[in-house]
């Protein structure tokens, strides 16, 4: 799903693209799975952002709930979080809990927001509490509560985020051990986890995926420990991999940390 606050290709836009052809392709060739590709694409020629991010979401809905329904496992590349509002309507909200790597707390709401980026308020959306004349536009939604969201690694959030996250119960973790615990709650009450990958929450001295990686972040390392204790303790059902701009990942580790997360997931 190339598109970039409803930009087609431009700037995050360009992530999916350069994930796909530096290398995701040939790792799952290598691993021998078989795979179908799909570009996700606005029937608009002139988008609004808010109007393309829950068009974009309902169609990546419609194709995930068909690539499960083959047995198929979806993994969505996006140039915004806001995708995953998709690709957990797809999957099943009434059975989902989710893992969300990210710097960022994604849980602004339209009252609280000062930037005015509908890419600060994916979780939100999730949990019911934005946007939701939009949102049950989208085939399958239906909010989830936030005792089923485990955020890791989030460092830079505003203060009605925070407010809003502790008001609805998402776990916010930043370790291994952190991430035990609070898995051992959530696969208690879900069937399946979707695992969210924003990149940005690898330290910059680590790797730099976004214009917006703050400071503290975590190392490559503990990102996949954390990936293969979510592979061991839980089904998943589904990946997304989110806001990764090319052009500033001059030395390709985030994508080569990206792929490596990837591996651990599908690893038979």
């Amino acid at each position: 799903m190339p598109y970039d606050s409803g930009h087609h290709r431009k700037r995050m836009g360009l992530g999916p693209e350069r994930i796909w052809e530096g290398n995701l392709r040939q790792l799952l060739g290598r691993m021998g799975i078989p795979f179908e590709r799909e570009e996700i694409s606005l029937d608009s020629a002139f988008p609004a952002e808010i109007g393309a991010a829950f068009q974009l979401s309902g169609k990546v809905a419609e194709r995930v709930l068909e690539a499960r329904a083959a047995g198929e496992f979806p993994i969505v590349l996006s140039g915004n979080c806001n995708a995953a509002l998709g690709t957990v309507s797809g999957c099943g909200p009434e059975k989902t809990g989710i893992v969300w790597f990210d710097a960022h707390g994604e849980a602004n709401t339209p009252e609280t927001t000062r930037s005015g980026f509908l890419d600060g308020m994916p979780i939100s959306t999730l949990l019911g509490r934005a946007w939701q004349t939009l949102a049950k536009t989208v085939p399958g939604f239906t909010p989830l509560t936030g005792g089923r969201i485990v955020l890791f690694g989030a460092r830079q959030l505003d203060v009605g985020e925070a407010e809003l996250l502790d008001e609805a119960g998402v776990s916010r973790v930043s370790s291994v051990d952190e991430l035990k615990a609070s898995l051992d709650r959530l696969v208690n009450s879900v069937e399946q986890i979707y695992v969210h990958l924003d990149l940005d929450v690898l330290d910059p001295t680590e790797a730099i995926a976004n214009q917006w990686t703050p400071p503290n972040g975590i190392t490559v390392q503990t990102l996949l420990d954390a990936v293969a204790e979510v592979r061991k303790q839980a089904k998943v059902a589904g990946l997304g991999i989110a806001s990764y701009d090319p052009a500033v990942d001059h030395d390709g580790r985030a994508m080569s940390a990206a792929l490596r997360a990837v591996e651990i997931l599908l690893k038979k």
